[in-house]
């Protein structure tokens, strides 16, 4: 049986050619042109595309803290250089809050779970000012009021987590990291508003500046706390935290309560040393761990 010649979408029929063998030729034709779409096949990634081909380029879940700035009540947000009153009636006014944190483990029964993330860091040495390599997990963050949502490094377990437990601060390896030799826009890298005190001091935890009172005139006041200050410092929370498979970011809200933070400071009297002892002790209250 002869088939004569057809044509489809640009593709010229066979003559007198066999029927077998120009269906043959037909599809390799059509496969000839075609071009595979290249995307995630992993369906525990974050980009997963059914639709594609070929595997490629997987972007798995992240850890992400929410930062919740507030002033008391959950509905009232802190904004920066606002006027606030304490218990007492006195009128204050808080320009900027930033602190590290780093270290972030979450519960599953008696399994531990950080980020994947590594980053090989130089450091002092821990005598003289030689400087070696050290491999940290990589979720330090600098959390400020914006952004909002800070990204700690790619997390991939799932399941129901019991506990949360983040360190304020850094710990007394990464108090060595050289900041001039990290990469760049790193959170330990040098920052404008001068966190890290030098090798010996390094790095400031927390950083509140203050106007004592309303006067527009009055200079703010920087209460910076170091490792001296804040030794071995860890915000911990128990409860329910989802994390459901399927490509979805493992996201936390770390809610900070200005108000706590500041409670029974008496801004009259201008005694840093004891606003400082004050906030320390305040701690334990000011930070919450909610999804």
């Amino acid at each position: 049986m002869r088939f004569q010649g057809f044509k489809v979408s640009g593709f010229q029929g066979c003559g007198e050619l066999p029927l077998a063998l120009c269906f043959l030729f037909f599809a390799f034709f059509q496969t000839g042109c075609f071009e595979p779409k290249e995307g995630c096949l992993d369906i525990e990634a974050t980009n997963f595309d059914a639709a594609a081909d070929e595997n490629c380029c997987c972007i798995y879940p992240k850890l992400i803290i929410e930062a919740q700035h507030r002033y008391g009540a959950d509905s009232v947000q802190y904004l920066p250089d606002s006027l606030y009153e304490n218990d007492a009636g006195q009128i204050f006014r808080i320009k900027s809050l930033v602190f590290y944190i780093s270290e972030i483990q979450v519960f599953q029964g008696n399994d531990v779970f950080t980020v994947s993330d590594t980053a090989q860091l130089q450091t002092y040495s821990a005598t003289g000012n030689d400087t070696i390599k050290a491999v940290f997990t990589d979720d330090f963050l600098l959390m400020r009021r914006t952004p909002v949502d800070n990204p700690a490094g790619e997390f991939r377990p799932s399941g129901t987590f019991e506990r949360v437990k983040i360190r304020l601060g850094l710990s007394p390896d990464a108090q060595r990291v050289v900041p001039r030799l990290t990469p760049s826009g790193h959170p330990l890298r040098i920052q404008g508003d001068s966190l890290w005190y030098g090798p010996a001091a390094g790095y400031v935890f927390l950083q509140a500046v203050v106007v004592r009172d309303a006067n527009p005139a009055t200079k703010p006041d920087t209460l910076a706390f170091t490792e001296a200050d804040l030794p071995g410092f860890f915000i911990e929370q128990t409860g329910n935290y989802v994390h459901p498979s399927g490509g979805f970011d493992f996201r936390l809200k770390l809610r900070i309560d200005y108000k706590k933070l500041f409670e029974g400071i008496n801004w009259t009297d201008g005694d840093i040393p004891a606003w400082k002892t004050r906030i320390v002790a305040n701690l334990p209250d000011v930070f919450s761990v909610l999804q």
